[in-house]
């Protein structure tokens, strides 16, 4: 029986000759038409040398002292890796090699205690901190891309508040924002990242989001980082699990809405999360003794925009238009948004008001 540098030598003479196909050369050394080709170069370029198979195990590279070696350091240390332990006895092979060693010696699991212990953090009690978020765009195939935003409250979990949205934009955090004040009272801080909604991007100044905040008396934090929002990074994990793929194929933004705060209701009163003791997350919840009235979250969260009226009698707000009555075009006028209505103002009367979602126009 030849050996493989002669099976090689035979076939790829075999070939030049004409005496058989590329195809059929392939079949016989059991490779691709590519690898032919290959041979038929360095064959041409360097005769049968050429055709001895240049690659090199790693089991010639390491002795059986220097295995043993490798066992023993590993054993000694448990928390050095493969790549440490590699670099430490000077071993010339890759680090996934000495990996399969271990693995087979039984030395790949063990539990290395942390250098730095993980610090988690939980708020003493409701409305201690609050954790504010965008979830990233979900594409669904019907409806397109849409963005959950929402807040949650740390001691318990509860979603205080929580809509999917076309957009991002900061009309639609103040829309959940103010529905959450409105219907759970004041928190004491808040903890965001550093997003233009809730953080001004310049040196100098203030979003209205911190102004905002300011004015309830309200403290801000700011996540440098994903972990330190864990809480809420893992609710929209849940949220992406057990609910988004139940309403994959929805043919409306109002009919995914709809079956999300069902879904929320459930979420926040009936079910029974094991890190809680068997505890639903309304059962670690009561509203912020802070509440304010309708009135007092009018004035402290009325948010006012200047617009130009267009040609067509419509402004433009954060991507979308709004018809406004006859007789302002060309007028720059004063609007004014409280949660998610649109409102403006004449002679100190309100002349005009309209719902930010159904009255957009495309």
């Amino acid at each position: 029986m030849p050996t493989k540098k002669e099976l090689r030598v035979l076939t790829i003479k075999s070939w030049l000759k004409g005496e058989i196909s590329k195809t059929k050369a392939a079949d016989i050394l059991d490779c691709r038409v590519r690898t032919v080709e290959r041979y038929r170069v360095r064959f041409l370029d360097k005769g049968e040398e050429g055709l001895v198979d240049q690659r090199k195990s790693n089991n010639s590279k390491i002795s059986q002292e220097q295995r043993q070696a490798a066992i023993d350091l590993k054993k000694t240390d448990s928390w050095r890796s493969a790549r440490n332990v590699r670099d430490r006895l000077k071993i010339p092979v890759s680090e996934r090699w000495l990996q399969e060693i271990f693995v087979k010696e039984g030395l790949n699991k063990q539990n290395v205690s942390r250098v730095k212990p993980i610090e988690r953090f939980e708020a003493n009690y409701p409305n201690e901190l609050w954790q504010a978020d965008i979830m990233g765009k979900i594409t669904f195939p019907k409806v397109g891309t849409l963005y959950l935003i929402g807040v949650l409250d740390d001691h318990s979990r509860v979603c205080l508040a929580a809509k999917f949205f076309k957009t991002q934009s900061k009309i639609n955090v103040f829309a959940v924002w103010y529905y959450a004040l409105a219907r759970h009272g004041v928190p004491n801080n808040m903890l965001h990242d550093r997003g233009s909604q809730y953080k001004a991007r310049t040196l100098y100044g203030k979003a209205d989001y911190q102004l905002y905040a300011e004015r309830l008396g309200i403290h801000l934090i700011w996540a440098n980082k994903a972990q330190t929002k864990g809480k809420i990074e893992r609710f929209w994990r849940f949220v992406q699990d057990d609910f988004v793929r139940s309403v994959w194929n929805a043919k409306s933004e109002l009919q995914i809405n709809t079956a999300f705060q069902k879904w929320l209701k459930w979420y926040n009163g009936e079910f029974r999360s094991r890190y809680f003791n068997n505890q639903t997350h309304l059962e670690k919840y009561h509203s912020s003794e802070r509440q304010l009235t309708k009135l007092e979250l009018i004035k402290l969260l009325t948010i006012e925009e200047r617009r130009k009226v267009t040609r067509e009698s419509t402004i433009s707000l954060y991507g979308k238009h709004y018809f406004v009555p006859k007789g302002y075009i060309g007028c720059h006028i004063w609007i004014k948004i409280i949660g998610n209505k649109l409102y403006f103002e004449a002679n100190n009367q309100i002349f005009w008001k309209t719902n930010l979602r159904f009255k957009a126009t495309v």
